[in-house]
């Protein structure tokens, strides 16, 4: 076994130093910066396997699932996970390229391997590798998806990674008109029934807890879509250059060989119309649906990787052939290209180093100041329930109710300003007592201690009153809203109050 993974390493050897040198840059991109929404999944994984008493329903659950089983092993088992994912990104790359490339042509062992170096190097992007794994769900979702494409172009069943790709992130369900993506009428059918058997368990959870099927995905269209309308942000083409970077001169070769080839122009064994259409689709899809979110957020477009460096290949490979010749001399531009790349990211990441420690200290002044078992509220709460579990939503709290008459804590980070903040932190010394202050953070409060201050309970976050009404919503463009409505109340226990 160990002779095996050797051999397979030193034939393998450069997509091997990518993976171990990005798989790096992940572990120590976690260890310098903690992201709000990390901590959220690792309070929910808490909650599904440990009792934790916070739980924030509109995150699709595989990131937290596979984090509560890795946190057997305590904080360490973050570290486990996102090694995991890594390891999972680089199976789906090997399976990718297979499908793309090797299926369909005729290649020798050497440029097998250029290729399948090429195709990883250009979906470790600078992109990539600041978000794949910064938030938890970027790079697993992906990974599914590269799975679910591979099997696609294999012509083999795919349903059930499409499936976990959505448990990752609800947005994958744009490519479900891909399950139909077959001639075989049986597939198509084995693919639906896959995919509604995977997450079947997690909608079953959502009616048995909440009596509503689509509690989840309601909750999160209402947070990240339904409420955000009002406040949209326009689509601008700028948004895509992080995504393209410098690959984009070769992006553009490889389009414009792929779309000659697609319309009978040029006619090469590398470029096959199947493989062309599926990442053209994935292209489009994934444009369709960052413009319809309200909030253009740059990692929103993370599946567009996927395209831009399937045609970077392309056009990569085609540029080598043709003037280049050697490979070698291309693999060490690109490798010098990738370690520069990585290590202008670790420099960023080891000057956020200290950056998130005011969250995990304000969490030892909370046990310092015996408030662990009382209620504190603070616009940064999950990064510091991530350490103490008794930190909730200020939100529209009433800041003069809540120390004065409900002996509540108010958290307020300096410097640290969000959409949501209704306050404002100069008033808030001139009209409430500090029990105590840092250059970093303050808390807002009498002097409270264990026994009289409001106690910590389980916080689980509902954004909906009668998510029925919201799903409805979305068909009234097609007149089928009150008939969706009425079927969405049969299948569903009454609204809660």
């Amino acid at each position: 076994m160990y002779k095996r993974i050797i051999n397979e390493i030193k034939e393998n050897y450069l997509i091997f130093i990518l993976f171990s040198i990005s798989t790096l840059f992940f572990l120590y991109q976690h260890f310098s910066w903690l992201s709000w929404d990390f901590s959220a999944y690792v309070l929910n994984a808490k909650h599904l396997f440990y009792n934790g008493n916070y739980f924030e329903i509109y995150r699709a659950p595989m990131t937290s699932i596979l984090l509560g089983i890795s946190l057997i092993f305590g904080k360490f088992g973050e570290y486990l996970y996102i090694l995991f994912v890594s390891i999972l990104f680089f199976y789906s790359v090997i399976q990718i390229t297979n499908s793309a490339f090797k299926k369909y042509i005729e290649i020798n062992k050497k440029e097998e391997k250029f290729l399948q170096f090429l195709f990883y190097f250009f979906l470790l992007s600078s992109f990539t590798l600041n978000y794949g794994t910064q938030i938890g769900t970027e790079l697993l979702g992906f990974s599914f998806l590269l799975l679910f494409l591979s099997n696609i172009l294999k012509n083999k069943i795919s349903g059930h990674y499409l499936a976990l790709a959505f448990l990752t992130r609800y947005n994958f369900l744009i490519f479900l008109p891909l399950l139909f993506f077959y001639k075989d009428f049986k597939k198509i059918i084995k693919n639906i029934l896959l995919f509604a058997l995977i997450v079947f368990p997690w909608f079953l959870f959502n009616y048995l807890v909440y009596q509503n099927w689509f509690t989840s995905i309601i909750e999160s269209y209402y947070l990240n879509i339904y409420s955000r309308i009002p406040i949209s942000e326009p689509f601008n083409f700028s948004i895509l250059f992080p995504l393209f970077g410098y690959f984009f001169p070769l992006f553009l070769i490889g389009l414009v060989l792929c779309l000659l080839n697609l319309f009978r122009i040029r006619t090469k064994e590398l470029y096959n119309n199947k493989v062309i259409i599926v990442f053209l689709i994935v292209f489009v899809f994934t444009i369709y649906d960052f413009y319809n979110t309200p909030f253009k957020i740059a990692r929103y477009l993370f599946n567009l990787t996927l395209p831009i460096a399937y045609f970077s290949v392309i056009g990569t490979f085609f540029l080598t052939k043709r003037y280049i010749k050697k490979n070698v001399i291309t693999i060490i531009i690109l490798l010098v290209i990738f370690i520069l790349t990585t290590f202008s990211l670790y420099m960023v990441f080891y000057s956020l180093r200290f950056a998130d420690n005011q969250f995990s200290d304000s969490a030892k002044d909370i046990k310092r100041l015996d408030l662990k078992q009382c209620e504190i509220l603070s616009p940064h709460w999950p990064l510091v329930s991530y350490y103490t579990e008794n930190v909730y939503p200020l939100g529209t709290n009433n800041i003069q109710t809540s120390i004065f008459i409900e002996n509540k804590t108010i958290l307020i980070f300096k410097g640290e300003i969000t959409i949501d903040d209704l306050f404002n932190l100069t008033k808030l010394y001139q009209y409430y007592p500090v029990l105590y202050e840092t250059n970093k953070y303050v808390f807002f409060a009498q002097n409270l201690t264990s026994k009289t201050c409001s106690k910590k309970y389980f916080y689980d976050a509902r954004l909906v009153k009668n998510p029925c009404q919201i799903l409805s919503e979305n068909f009234k463009k097609i007149k089928l809203d009150k008939l969706a409505l009425k079927i969405c109340n049969l299948i569903n226990k009454p609204v809660f109050n």
